[in-house]
């Protein structure tokens, strides 16, 4: 792939993701970022995604503003899209493990937001907010599995299509 495609592919996949985000941040913890990064990973090389998700994570910065929360994206997103390519010759395409990984995703994100949190403030704060985003949690996951069973198949078809 050309760097200059490359490039410019970074950009467009990364402003769609902060595009969805902003669209959909009235519904508390429904997002398509988890969703589109699973896709992203497994069509494009781990480099790219490493690097969409330093971008939008970065722009979602400029939209929102800086917080302690900007840290823990920059590390969590990272390990998403890394866990899909260590899953990527496990699970394949079988849309069914996909919803299941990123049902699980919704938890282990909370989970890893209060490991985030514990840094800065510690142990105590960090089990605090960790049982009170539970009901979050619970919302992260069945919308991540819902979103993902119903959109793997058509989404997935369509960026191979585009990619080509």
């Amino acid at each position: 792939m050309k760097e200059t495609y490359k490039i410019i592919l970074v950009g467009l996949l990364s402003a769609i993701l902060v595009a969805l985000q902003v669209g959909l941040a009235s519904i508390p913890n429904v997002e398509l970022v988890s969703f589109l990064l699973l896709i992203y990973a497994l069509i494009f090389p781990l480099s790219m995604n490493i690097l969409i998700t330093f971008v939008f994570v970065t722009i979602e910065m400029l939209v929102w503003g800086m917080g302690d929360w900007v840290i823990g994206y920059y590390w969590i997103w990272p390990i998403w899209v890394v866990l899909i390519f260590f899953l990527k010759p496990i699970i394949k395409e079988n849309h069914f493990g996909w919803s299941m990984v990123c049902g699980v995703w919704g938890v282990l994100c909370g989970a890893l937001f209060a490991i985030n949190h514990g840094i800065f403030y510690g142990f105590n704060f960090s089990i605090a907010y960790w049982i009170k985003g539970i009901p979050f949690d619970i919302i992260h996951t069945v919308s991540n599995y819902v979103i993902t069973l119903v959109l793997f198949k058509p989404v997935i078809k369509l960026f191979k299509q585009l990619y080509k």
